[in-house]
């Protein structure tokens, strides 16, 4: 099993949120919101396979679902709240359904229930844009650089600054083009409808209004999967609001954690 590295900001003592990355990515990205609850949360971010600093020796075996489940429960604390951006949020989902039990509540940020779209769901990524960074993730330096310019997409100002902010945080060191494949590939494989619709923790879904790459409209599929689970927006925000727009993600999330937390 591949032990995860993980990063720890805030007073252990405090609630524990248990913080997972999306794709093309790394823990560094909850740095601008662990800042602003560093006196009412502890954030424990991880790095999957081959991002960051987690090793991986093997991308193929890594980034089967069963395995990248066991290595994150290894690491996760016990009956503590999970937020997963994008990938990571469909990640967490996976974990809540499968260790009931761990897992206190679940929060997903810019996140699908299942990322490519087809002819039952519309709402996810077109097949071909899917398919332009699949066939490029051999250019590691120019898929990195394109995924990040896509998450940055709507935001209203200063779009380039964020952009240089994540380049510099999130893909230093850069993933192997194996661990880009293979991860990606999860990210086409899961689908968590039938799981959302089942999962008994209370969970908070939110979207950016301009995001490129998870449309906001998802929230209406959420409510029909599940009546008692809950959405939000972050108003003008893209696919990397947690970075662009922190405070208003943390408001998001703070209404939640008032009464579930």
């Amino acid at each position: 099993m591949t032990k995860l590295q993980t990063y720890s900001w805030g007073d252990e003592n405090l609630p524990t949120i248990f913080c997972i990355h999306g794709w093309a990515s790394n823990a560094q990205v909850f740095k601008p919101l662990a800042d602003l609850f560093k006196d009412r949360f502890h954030f424990l971010a991880v790095d999957l396979p081959g991002f960051g600093k987690s090793e991986c020796n093997d991308a193929q075996q890594a980034y089967n679902i069963d395995e990248l489940m066991d290595a994150l429960l290894d690491v996760a604390p016990e009956n503590c709240t999970w937020l997963g951006w994008s990938l990571g949020g469909m990640l967490a989902v996976q974990a809540a359904a499968r260790a009931p039990q761990r897992i206190k509540n679940v929060m997903t940020l810019c996140s699908n229930a299942k990322f490519v779209a087809d002819k039952k769901w519309k709402q996810g990524v077109p097949q071909p844009l899917f398919d332009g960074f699949m066939e490029s993730v051999d250019n590691v330096r120019l898929t990195l650089r394109r995924f990040a310019a896509l998450t940055v997409v709507g935001e209203q100002k200063d779009m380039l600054v964020s952009l240089k902010w994540l380049q510099q945080n999130t893909q230093v060191p850069a993933p192997t083009s194996d661990v880009l494949r293979h991860s990606l590939e999860l990210l086409a494989q899961i689908d968590n409808r039938v799981l959302l619709s089942k999962i008994p923790q209370p969970c908070l879904h939110m979207l950016a209004t301009d995001d490129a790459i998870v449309p906001h409209p998802v929230s209406q599929e959420y409510n029909a999967l599940n009546e008692k689970h809950l959405t939000s927006f972050v108003p003008n925000g893209s696919h990397a609001s947690l970075v662009t727009l922190p405070q208003s993600v943390a408001n998001g999330i703070l209404t939640f954690m008032q009464v579930n937390g």
